[in-house]
C-alpha cells in the first residue's frame, strides 16, 4: 500500500500587504531587517521609477534567491508586462508565459500576498496546468500598490520551499517599495508637467513676440492663452482693457490664430468714424440713399465676409445703431443703408472696449443684450499690474527707435523710476517715454534726470496718493483708475496750455473719446481750443 504523501512541508498563507509584519513576528532576523533598511536608504535617494524598480528587483533576488522571478506592471485591464526578470523568459505571448496564472489571478482578484510553499500538496493548485507543465513547486506573489499597479512573482522548482518568513520579508519590501515607487512616479509626472509647462510658456512668449506683444507676466500669458483657445474655435471675444494696453495687437493675434489666418482682417475704429457716416461705414449704402451716395458701397462688416471683424471701442457705438449691430450678431444678416435686401455675412467677430460697459448699461447708454452677444471676456492687464515686463518693453522700443551705431540703454535708476510709475496710459505711454528719450538724449545711457518731469518727481505724477492708515477701506479699483485718468488728462491740458488738439495728439485718443472723457469727468470747461 502506497504511503500518503508527506504534507508536513506544506505551508500556504496569504498576507495583507498593508500590514506585512505582525507585532509578534520573529520571522525577520537582523540580517533581513538590515536589508530592508539598506533598501529604504537607496529608495529614498532615487527619484526615477526605473531606478526604484531595479533596486527592488536586485534586493529580492539577493535575499530570497528564487529560481525564477519577475517584476510585472499591471495595466487597468488586468494585463501584465515585464519590467525586470530573473531567469524567466517572458518573451512569448502573454498566455504562454511559464508562470502560475492561478496564483497571479488570485493576487489580482484578492489584493493579498500569496504563498504556496509546496504546490504539489495544495489541492487548489496541484492540478493547474502551468504548475504541472513548468514543474513549479513553490510560489510567492505580492501586489504592488492599491489598487494593484504591479506584482512581484517568484517561484522555485527545487526542493527548497519558500517560507512564511520569506513572504513577510517580500511583502514588507514590496509595501515599502510600492510607496516609494508611487512617489517616484508622481515626481516624474510633476517634472514632465513642469517641463511641458516651461515649453508651453516659451511657446506662448514666442507667439506674443510674433504679434509684437511684449511680456512674460503670468497675467499677460493667461490672457493670450485664452485668446488662442477661443480664436481656434472661432468664438467671439470681447477684449477689455485700459487705453494703451494693446487691445488691437491682441485682435490681430486673434485673427492669426483663428481658422481664417489668411483671410481679410477688417478693423473698425468706431470712435474715429464721423458720427454722420458711422452707419454707412459699418453697413454700407446703396446709390441714392443720401446726398453723397453716388454709388453702391460695401460697409466694413460686409468687407469682413469670410474673414475677421474687429470692432474697436465697441462701447462708443451710438445707441440708435446698437439694434442693427445686435441683429447682425444674432442672424449674420445686414441691410445696407437705403436697401431692402438682406445680405448674409459670415465673419468672426472680436471686439474691444476700455469702457465699463456694465456701467453704461445701467445708465442706458448700452444695450444689455448687445453686451451679452459680444462674446467671452478677456481682461488685458494694465502695465502697472505687470511691472516686471517694463525692462522687456524698454528694450523692445529701444530696438524700434534707436537707429544709432550703438544702442542706448536705460540706467538702473531710470528703470526703477519707470517701474515705480502708475502708467495710466499703459504701454503706449511707456512707448512715448522711450521714443522721447532716444530722440533727446545724446549719450549712450539714459539716466533718471533725462526722464520727463513727472517721472523724475513721482509725487507730482498722476498716480493717486497711497491711502493712509485712517483713510478707511479702499474704494473700487475702477474709481481709482478713473481718478488717475482724469488727473492725466488734466496734466496733458496743462502741458499744452489748454490746447486740446495738441492734448489729443499726446494722449493718442480719438477726438470723440477725448471730449466724452472731458464731459464725464467735468473737465469740458478746462482749457481752450
Amino acid at each position: 500500500m502506497k504511503k500518503p504523501p508527506d504534507r508536513s512541508s506544506h505551508t500556504e498563507a496569504t498576507l495583507d500587504p498593508q500590514r506585512p509584519l505582525s507585532a509578534e513576528s520573529a520571522a525577520l532576523d537582523s540580517g533581513r531587517f538590515l536589508a530592508l533598511y539598506d533598501m529604504g536608504q537607496q529608495l529614498l535617494e532615487q527619484r526615477q521609477p526605473a531606478q526604484v524598480l531595479r533596486t527592488i528587483h536586485e534586493a529580492i533576488v539577493r535575499h530570497l534567491q528564487p529560481d525564477r522571478g519577475a517584476l510585472l506592471a499591471v495595466s487597468a485591464d488586468g494585463s501584465c508586462r515585464p519590467l525586470f526578470t530573473h531567469e524567466l523568459d517572458l518573451s512569448p505571448p502573454l498566455p504562454q508565459w511559464p508562470v502560475s496564472w492561478t496564483v497571479i489571478r488570485q493576487v489580482l482578484d484578492g489584493g493579498l500576498a500569496v504563498l504556496a510553499s509546496d504546490v504539489r500538496a495544495n489541492p487548489q493548485l496541484e492540478d493547474a496546468e502551468s504548475i504541472q507543465r513548468f514543474r513549479i513547486r513553490s510560489v510567492m506573489c505580492v501586489p504592488l500598490g492599491e489598487p494593484v499597479r504591479g506584482l512581484v512573482y517568484l517561484d522555485n522548482r527545487s526542493a527548497r520551499p519558500f517560507t512564511a518568513a520569506d513572504l513577510e520579508f517580500l511583502t514588507a519590501a514590496a509595501r515599502y517599495a510600492s510607496l516609494v515607487l508611487k512617489s517616484a512616479e508622481d515626481h516624474l509626472r510633476t517634472t514632465e508637467a513642469l517641463e511641458l509647462s516651461g515649453e508651453r510658456l516659451d511657446m506662448l512668449q514666442g507667439e506674443l513676440l510674433r504679434h509684437e506683444i511684449v511680456g512674460a507676466a503670468a497675467s499677460l500669458l493667461r490672457a493670450y492663452d485664452a485668446l488662442r483657445r477661443f480664436a481656434r474655435s472661432g468664438a467671439r471675444v470681447l477684449l477689455r482693457g485700459e487705453t494703451g494696453t494693446g487691445k488691437e495687437l491682441f485682435a490681430r493675434a486673434y485673427a492669426a490664430n483663428s481658422p481664417r489666418p489668411g483671410s481679410s482682417y477688417v478693423p473698425v475704429p468706431i470712435p474715429a468714424l464721423a458720427p454722420t457716416v458711422v452707419e454707412s461705414e459699418l453697413f454700407g449704402h446703396v446709390r441714392g440713399s443720401f446726398t453723397e451716395a453716388v454709388r453702391d458701397k460695401k460697409g466694413r462688416l460686409e468687407l469682413a465676409d469670410r474673414g475677421v471683424l474687429f470692432l474697436d471701442e465697441v462701447g462708443d457705438i451710438d445707441l440708435h445703431l446698437q439694434p442693427k449691430l445686435l441683429r447682425f450678431l444674432d442672424s449674420g444678416e445686414l441691410y445696407r443703408v437705403g436697401d431692402t435686401t438682406a445680405r448674409r455675412i459670415d465673419t468672426l467677430v472680436v471686439s474691444a472696449t476700455n469702457r465699463p460697459l456694465e456701467k453704461d448699461v445701467e445708465a442706458g447708454r448700452f444695450r444689455a443684450d448687445l453686451l451679452a452677444r459680444l462674446g467671452h471676456v478677456i481682461e488685458i492687464p494694465p502695465l502697472r499690474e505687470r511691472r516686471e515686463d517694463i525692462p522687456r518693453l524698454v528694450e523692445h522700443f529701444l530696438g524700434r527707435y534707436d537707429r544709432g551705431p550703438r544702442r542706448k540703454s536705460f540706467s538702473a535708476e531710470a528703470l526703477a523710476a519707470l517701474q515705480a510709475h502708475h502708467w495710466p496710459f499703459n504701454v503706449r505711454e511707456l512707448q512715448q517715454v522711450v521714443e522721447r528719450s532716444v530722440c533727446l538724449v545724446d549719450g549712450e545711457v539714459i539716466g533718471r534726470p533725462d526722464l520727463p518731469e513727472y517721472l523724475r518727481h513721482p509725487a507730482t505724477a498722476a498716480s493717486p496718493a497711497p491711502p493712509t492708515a485712517d483713510a478707511g477701506p479702499p474704494g473700487p479699483l475702477r474709481r481709482v483708475v478713473e481718478e488717475a485718468e482724469k488727473a492725466h488728462i488734466l496734466r496733458a491740458l496743462e502741458f499744452t496750455k489748454g490746447n486740446r488738439r495738441r492734448a489729443i495728439e499726446l494722449l493718442q485718443l480719438s477726438p470723440e473719446t477725448f471730449y466724452r472723457r472731458l464731459e464725464e469727468y467735468g473737465l469740458h470747461k478746462k482749457g481752450a481750443e
